[in-house]
């Protein structure tokens, strides 16, 4: 396990997506993150609803490899917090922290005693991070924001990064996983300033913010007339995807024109006299159709895994085009440590890490654990003692993971909560 991050104390009060993966990030790297859950004692909650409903189409028994995804290496709490005492222990965590990540709005925060001026008069350095949709200022600053609108839709995403330009249906996490990345980065931010100064910080990161920041290139470069989507004749002849005979395709990214014809004319059919007619880039871009032509009738004649072997003994920059389920199968994931498998996981999927690698911290394991597996012990750390802990458990304030039955997420075990649900929606 990696724990570069190791003595830094993190409660987690957020759901779904961008805030547990700000979360997962500084778990993977080695902080205490405490996820506060709805306790089982509350029906019909199951922890974080991405425990039960899962994310994958079709699964409604809810989907592990989700959950261990936004919350792998976490330690849970089970509490009841629509109750007053819930709500006590809620904040009584939170102002434990030296990093405090929820989703909340601003007045809702502070009716919870969860803001960051009600923790940091009891904590001075805590570190309090929330999410939104689109900013604390401006129009729809109250709007709820989601991935698909406030992050790809609303930034132009979900119409000018298709090949036709009609509105595609963005995955899920498309705009959370990226937003709760950079939420990740200004938390460490706060905290180094917070190692220099001692001073706490209110950090907030926005999915309309987000998607700009990461969308920022052609955000800017529209206005100067660049089409998007971008038409593949728009672009020079070496930087796009060709199509194999076997109906995969191949992706060139060839744009030092000297090195890529000297390729080209090692590995293929060439017209003679091609260094000649187009000598540089200049030459090559005015002959875009021409060249582009050129390749889609040589790349068709053999198979992607041919190709693959000709491009490795030039300089042209390549790479095969895969699918969401090839790179489950993709041998240089795994091995690069990009995906891993938790030990004590029935499922042969693969769970994305952090990417953040420290030559000196080894690899990152994924490890889950049960709704309120650790509340005994997070609530001993405040001072309860077991006597008390009994009675919150008794009266469905608390959970712990012996009252979780593991199983009811199994997606081969049919007559949950969810398939209830969800067969009706259908």
């Amino acid at each position: 396990m990696i724990n570069i991050l190791e003595g830094i104390r993190v409660v987690e009060t957020a759901s779904f997506f961008m805030g547990p993966i700000a979360g997962r990030i500084l778990a993977d790297w080695g902080a205490e993150v405490i996820k506060i859950e709805t306790a089982t004692s509350v029906p019909p909650h199951d922890g974080d609803r991405v425990r039960g409903t899962g994310m994958a189409r079709g699964i409604v028994n809810g989907d592990p490899c989700c959950n261990e995804f936004v919350n792998g290496n976490k330690k849970s709490v089970g509490i009841n917090t629509f109750v007053p005492a819930g709500r006590k222990l809620q904040q009584e965590l939170c102002a434990s922290a030296d990093i405090v990540i929820h989703h909340m709005r601003p007045q809702d925060a502070k009716k919870l005693g969860l803001d960051y001026a009600t923790l940091s008069a009891k904590n001075p350095g805590i570190i309090v991070a929330c999410t939104s949709g689109y900013g604390l200022k401006g129009p729809v600053a109250s709007r709820g924001g989601f991935d698909a609108t406030a992050y790809a839709a609303r930034s132009g995403m979900v119409t000018d990064c298709t090949s036709d330009g009609k509105p595609f249906i963005p995955f899920m996490g498309y705009g959370d996983v990226p937003a709760g990345t950079y939420l990740a980065t200004a938390i460490l931010a706060a905290y180094v300033n917070k190692l220099k100064t001692g001073k706490g910080e209110e950090v907030t990161t926005a999915l309309y913010g987000s998607a700009i920041w990461t969308a920022g290139i052609p955000i800017m470069t529209a206005q100067y007339g660049d089409k998007y989507p971008t038409p593949r004749e728009a672009v020079f002849p070496t930087t796009k995807a060709f199509k194999c005979a076997d109906g995969k395709y191949i992706y060139l990214m060839g744009q030092v024109w000297e090195s890529v014809i000297d390729g080209l004319c090692k590995i293929m059919d060439m017209p003679k006299g091609a260094k000649k007619k187009w000598p540089n880039y200049f030459a090559a871009s005015a002959s875009n159709a021409e060249i582009t032509a050129i390749l889609d009738e040589q790349f068709i004649q053999h198979d992607r895994d041919y190709w693959e072997e000709k491009l490795a003994t030039t300089k042209i920059p390549f790479e095969i085009v895969n699918s969401f389920a090839d790179v489950q199968k993709d041998e240089q994931a795994w091995k690069a440590g990009f995906l891993v498998k938790p030990e004590d996981s029935p499922y042969e999927t693969g769970i994305p890490v952090a990417p953040g690698h420290f030559k000196s911290q080894g690899d990152v394991e994924v490890k889950t654990v049960n709704v309120g597996e650790n509340t005994r012990e997070q609530l001993k750390e405040l001072g309860y003692s077991d006597e008390k802990i009994d009675g919150l458990r008794s009266k469905g304030v608390i959970s712990e993971g012996d009252q979780f039955e593991s199983d009811r997420f199994d997606i081969t075990k049919p007559g949950t909560y969810y398939n209830k649900v969800f067969s009706q929606l259908k």
